[in-house]
């Protein structure tokens, strides 16, 4: 370990700054990845604490916020990942958890990401992975005040591991009634304030478009994707790839889509 870190390192430790209900302080930056330039058009955040926490309690709050821990599964996230994370102090001492978890004693010592996919070998620092296969091991992105392009692995928590200030975190869908590119959950757990009435929405938001099926703020590929996976008559419950509720999803609930498409 770098000399610079290890002082860091020891300047940080302390306890977690409680926010609201418990939750930890933090600020965030929220990013979206477009599928027209390459992406998967899903929406990641980085967030920031004021004191080190553990890979766990990163993943409550990421949970919590309704979306998890991101992960980096090709070369081409991990990039736009440590991108994101770079329009934020998010390197300070060390860079920011990610989803990557190894559990004590798993089979083959098999490292996965949040959904159970495995992580794959091309970001690793060279010499890791380094922790006792006994222990549970967390990754984050390396890199003390600026990302060195590998991700890491240490001890979850910040008693007997990395003194990480920040996560990142990635939503598959997500309410956002206020159409402004971030997550309502996020905000509300943020800014309590934002729903004084404690119905789970932010108050005075904008109402959904019914063509934006998933509910991100957006009227998208991944709403087409939707729509077409729902393609046909509408057998029991009621499905917003339904756009028009007439019954059916069809060349109707297509065609009001793509008048309505932000992209």
């Amino acid at each position: 370990m770098p000399v610079g870190l290890q002082i860091c390192i020891s300047l940080l430790a302390g306890v977690i700054a409680q926010g609201g209900d418990g939750w930890p302080a933090f600020t965030y930056g929220v990013g979206r990845w477009p599928i027209e330039a390459g992406g998967n058009g899903r929406t990641y955040a980085v967030l920031l604490v004021e004191e080190p926490w553990s890979w766990h309690d990163a993943r409550d709050v990421a949970q919590a916020a309704g979306g998890d821990l991101a992960p980096a599964a090709t070369a081409a996230e991990f990039a736009f990942v440590v991108a994101l994370a770079q329009t934020r102090p998010a390197f300070s001492c060390v860079g920011p958890w990610i989803g990557g978890f190894r559990e004590a004693g798993s089979p083959g010592a098999s490292w996965t990401w949040p959904d159970g996919s495995p992580v794959g070998e091309f970001a690793w620092q060279v010499g890791r992975p380094a922790q006792s296969v006994m222990l549970d091991s967390a990754l984050y992105l390396v890199g003390e005040g600026a990302p060195e392009g590998t991700w890491s692995d240490a001890l979850p928590g910040p008693d007997a591991g990395a003194q990480v200030l920040s996560a990142m975190v990635r939503w598959d869908a997500f309410i956002d009634c206020d159409a402004d590119g971030s997550p309502d959950a996020l905000e509300i757990l943020a800014d309590a304030s934002l729903d004084a009435d404690w119905d789970g929405q932010i108050d005075g938001c904008t109402p959904f478009l019914p063509e934006d099926i998933n509910h991100d703020g957006h009227v998208d590929g991944l709403d087409l994707v939707a729509l077409l996976s729902a393609w046909g008559s509408v057998d029991g419950s009621p499905t917003p790839a339904d756009i028009n509720q007439d019954g059916v999803v069809d060349g109707a609930d297509f065609s009001q889509l793509f008048a309505a498409w932000t992209g």
